[in-house]
């Protein structure tokens, strides 16, 4: 059974997610939900086949922030 994303992602990370054995989950979530360079992770899942924008990962963690989750409890 997969974990999902906390807050509510866009399709596009949903998606990118739900194709993501859980070892890649893991291995990406500190990233996604933490403070790796926006610019960084989308081109890194970009060169791995996952084409996400670092606007749509900055509004992700925008959201997060706003409900009032934070990197380490999501993480």
């Amino acid at each position: 059974m997969s974990s999902p994303l906390p807050g509510e992602p866009g399709p596009t990370l949903a998606a990118i997610w739900g194709r993501m054995t859980e070892g890649e989950r893991y291995a990406l979530a500190p990233h996604l939900l933490g403070e790796t360079s926006a610019d960084w992770l989308s081109t890194t899942l970009r060169r791995f086949g996952h084409g996400v924008s670092a606007s749509t990962i900055r509004t992700y963690r925008r959201a997060i922030r706003q409900e009032g989750g934070s990197s380490e409890r999501a993480a």
